[in-house]
Parts: structure tokens; C-alpha cells; sequence
């Protein structure tokens, strides 16, 4: 018997979160957005900085997690249904959705959805979660029923919040953006790759009334002072500014600063097969030798938190020990450098050319050189970067940049590329993988030691180093309204408007 927690859809509640600005609705307009990462619909089922502003436009999800409360609203699910011992997962999912072509969504488009999340070229983070799944399979036209041999929620809401379901008849456009189709508030028309990205209103909608704006326009501006000027009145809202560039804008009445849901985390990560990091030593003294607060300092102009947790600080079980475990020490990183046999010790870094990681470089190449280490860092165009990572293969250590913060630490563990199986440090020892399945499979009050021990395990193998979290910071018109965030700083723009 089926027991469990139904939601029903309706109202702005549906797209999560609180709204921003509180203006009457005026329906029309074209919305004008800055980004600095270019759109990659091929990688629609993976996190990506360049979709986060149209995925949920374009694209609807079965449920997405609020950012006040963390907890499941409902999109195309109306409801859904788990069983006593949390392995069979009931979904119900609307009966008056269409895709932009016309066709009625139904079940199977779900079921093929969360099949496409599996395949390895898609480079989804939640792949790892939906192969858990021994069953996913279509029990009537509007319902999916997913069984699993361990409980299926809660971090299945995790998994429906990034896989935004697909058009299984367009679905090959995707890989060339030739075609775009979702079931979303509004359709993809015109992309010009690496400047520019043209939304128009979707007039048949299944909420017509959550949809106020016209269109929406999206510049490519990857140069972050063009990005800052591109808020004099070319664009209503610039999104992942940095905090040096934001700071222009305080105290200018025209322009409102939103410190966003979600965060950024940067790690840095070593390759324990690739000599030297396969001497442990040498790896936990990388962590001493980062002066994180440094970091924050002058490149974030302050804004940031020197955590070397991969999750929020505040999941269950985690600890201050755990949080500033890697602290700056320069004395510790030498004696761990001299331990390892490996003074002077080439480290050959490979980062990812988004801003601001090639800002962090610079401050990790110089105190990699104070400790006795000779850096050598290129940087990498970020397709390139996100091609090596989802194969695995960044070479001996690497700067990375990773969304998804808001979701349990049980799912990031096998969701972020820096510790998933499959991660470019190439850190698969068993033990690993049997700490994760305690802390998955763990419920109630079992969490929290679950994940004190897979915590310390991993700082202790030092395969990755968390440098920093930072909060998203978004630069906005005070016209631009009624627009949420979902708990990881996806855009939802279904009842935003222009006031004026």
C-alpha cells in the first residue's frame, strides 16, 4: 500500500520560491538578460552556468525544491505517492501539458526523460541516482512508477529538479540546438552560439496566466567589466556578477543587488594516480597551503565562506572541525611537503576559464610557490574544461566550479563531477563507495553519524579541496519583478513581469 505526501500544483507556489519585487502585473515586454557562460542545450539534463536562465523557461520539471523551505513544489507532478518502506515512488504528472510542437505530454516522455539521464553523453550529475532505480516504467498515461532497492525519496526530488523533461520525438535537435522543445512558459527560437539566445511567449501554456513577458533576450558578455556596464541600460538584469563588480552598483537607487539561493563552490582537485598526489601527505598539504580568506578578500571583496565542506554547513551532522578542517598553514603544508619526499614538486593545474577561477589561480599559484611547489596552470576554454570533466580527465590537479548547492549532501555525493565514481581525481577505493551507501541509505537519525564519517574520510584523503562557497549575486532594474529562484539559483520566470 501507497502512503505518502501528495502535493497539488497551482498559483506562483508552483515554481518555487519567494518572489521577487511585489509591483502589479504588467503583462507585455521583452525582458533583457547578461550572462557570461553561452548556452549548451546538449547538456539540458546536466548543470550547466549557461542554462540556468532559460532551462525552466524552455523546459518544465516534475517538481522543483523551494528556496525558503528546501521542500518538493509541484510542476507537471500533480502528485505523487511513496510506499511504507520508500521503494516504490509513485508520480502523477498533468493531463494538460503540450510541447511546443503541439503533442500532449504523457508518461512515456517522463519515462524517456529519466532514461536519458542515465546515457553518459548527457553528462548528468543525477545519472548515478536514476541507475540506482531497478525499475522506471510508465503505469498509465499520466503516471510513473519508479521502485528502487533502497528508498527512492527524498532524493529523487533532487533528480526531478534537474531533469526537465524532454520531447522524445525532437530530442536529437538538442545536440546542435536545431531543435529546442520543451512543455516551458516560453520556446526557444533563435540561438547564435557564443552571443546571443532569443525566447518567445509560449501561448499555450498550460498556466497562460504565469505568462507576462512577451520574450525574453539573453546577451553572451563573458568579459565581467562589459557584463557591469551592460546594466546601463542595455540589459534588465545581469546574472553570477562578481562581488567586485556588483559593488558598483551599491547605493544606485535604478539598480537593486539579489544575493541568490544556491552557491558556488570552487575546488581544486588532484589526481591521486598521477604522481605526486598519489602520496596522501603531499595532497593534505595543498590544503594548508591555500589562503582561502585571501580568496574571498580579493577576489570576492569579502563576500564568501572559507568552508572546505562540499555541502551546505548546516546538514545534519556536520561540524565546525569538519568545516575548517584545511585552514591556512603554511609551516603544516611544508612539514607535509617534506614528509612526501616531494620539495619542489611540479603541479601541473588545469583551470576552467570561467570567471572568476582564473582570478582564484592567481592566488593558489602564489602560495603553491611560497610552500616549495612549482605551479604550472593553463587555462581552459570551459566546453573543453567540461568535456575532460565529464570523461574523467583533467590531468594531475585542476580547478573546478560547481553549482548544485541546496541539494542534500547524500545526492551531491555522487552528483557533483568532483565526487561522483567517475571523478577526474580518480578517487574510487571501496571504502568510498561504501561510506556513500551508508549516508543514501541512511534514515532518521542514522544520517548524521553516517555523514560525520564520510566527511572526515574524505577531508583525510584530500582528493579534493574545497576552497570556498560563495553565494550567486544578481544585478537587476527595479522594473524586473515577480521572478523566483529554485533553492539552486535556477531561474523560473513564469509570472515575472516589467513594471513600466
Amino acid at each position: 500500500m501507497l502512503s505518502g505526501g501528495i502535493a497539488l500544483a497551482g498559483g506562483l507556489a508552483v515554481l518555487g520560491g519567494a518572489s521577487y519585487g511585489q509591483g502589479a502585473p504588467q503583462p507585455g515586454g521583452t525582458l533583457r538578460l547578461a550572462q557570461g557562460a553561452d548556452a549548451q542545450p546538449k547538456n539540458i539534463l546536466a548543470g550547466r552556468a549557461g542554462n540556468n536562465t532559460w532551462r525552466h523557461q524552455v523546459f518544465d520539471a516534475l517538481t522543483v525544491l523551494d528556496s525558503e523551505t528546501g521542500q518538493p513544489r509541484p510542476v507537471l507532478a500533480t502528485e505523487w505517492e511513496s510506499s511504507e518502506d520508500g521503494r516504490t515512488f509513485v508520480v502523477r504528472i498533468r493531463n494538460d501539458a503540450r510541447f511546443h510542437t503541439g503533442r500532449p505530454l504523457t508518461a512515456e516522455d517522463v519515462v524517456f526523460t529519466l532514461e536519458q539521464v542515465m546515457v553518459p553523453e548527457n553528462a548528468s550529475q543525477m545519472a548515478p541516482l536514476v541507475r540506482a532505480y531497478t525499475s522506471i516504467e510508465a503505469t498509465g498515461t499520466h503516471e510513473v512508477t519508479i521502485t528502487s532497492d533502497t528508498p527512492v525519496a527524498p532524493r529523487v526530488f533532487d533528480v526531478f529538479q534537474l531533469a526537465v523533461i524532454l520531447d522524445m520525438d525532437t530530442f536529437s535537435g538538442l545536440a546542435d540546438g536545431s531543435q529546442v522543445v520543451g512543455t516551458g512558459p516560453f520556446k526557444w527560437v533563435d540561438w547564435v552560439p557564443g552571443a546571443s539566445l532569443r525566447l518567445e511567449r509560449n501561448d499555450d501554456y498550460w498556466a497562460p496566466d504565469q505568462v507576462l513577458l512577451d520574450g525574453v533576450e539573453i546577451s553572451i558578455i563573458t568579459d565581467s567589466t562589459a557584463m557591469a556596464n551592460a546594466m546601463r541600460g542595455r540589459v534588465d538584469m545581469v546574472l553570477a556578477m562578481t562581488p567586485r563588480d556588483a559593488i558598483m552598483f551599491r547605493g544606485n537607487p535604478g539598480v537593486e543587488l539579489i544575493e541568490g539561493p544556491g552557491a558556488q563552490i570552487f575546488p581544486l582537485g588532484l589526481n591521486v594516480t598521477a604522481p605526486p598526489f598519489d602520496k596522501r601527505e603531499l595532497r593534505q598539504a595543498i590544503g594548508y597551503a591555500i589562503d582561502r580568506q585571501r580568496i574571498i578578500d580579493q577576489v570576492f571583496n569579502g563576500v564568501g565562506n572559507a568552508s572546505c565542506l562540499w555541502w551546505r554547513s548546516n546538514e545534519p551532522g556536520t561540524t565546525e572541525e569538519m568545516v575548517t578542517h584545511y585552514h591556512y598553514d603554511p609551516e603544516r603544508a611544508r612539514e607535509l611537503i617534506a614528509a612526501a619526499g616531494a620539495e619542489g614538486a611540479q603541479v601541473d593545474l588545469t583551470v576552467i576559464g570561467l570567471a572568476p577561477v582564473p582570478a582564484i589561480y592567481e592566488i593558489v599559484q602564489n602560495n603553491l610557490r611560497e610552500v616549495g611547489l612549482n605551479p604550472m596552470g593553463q587555462v581552459v576554454e570551459t566546453a573543453a574544461f567540461d568535456q575532460g570533466q565529464t570523461a574523467g580527465d583533467l590531468g594531475p590537479a585542476f580547478q573546478q566550479i560547481h553549482g548544485l548547492q541546496g541539494f542534500s549532501a547524500a545526492t551531491l555525493v555522487d552528483a557533483l563531477p568532483a565526487l561522483r565514481d567517475t571523478n577526474p581525481s580518480k578517487f574510487t577505493p571501496e571504502r568510498y563507495r561504501e561510506l556513500k551507501d551508508a549516508l543514501q541509505s541512511a534514515q532518521g537519525d542514522a544520517y548524521a553519524p553516517a555523514l560525520v564519517e564520510l566527511g572526515q574520510f574524505m577531508l583525510d584523503e584530500a582528493f579534493s579541496h574545497i576552497l570556498l562557497h560563495t553565494p550567486p549575486l544578481h544585478a537587476k532594474v527595479q522594473q524586473f519583478q515577480g521572478f523566483t529562484f529554485n533553492n539552486v539559483g535556477f531561474l523560473h520566470l513564469a509570472g515575472a513581469h516589467l513594471n513600466g
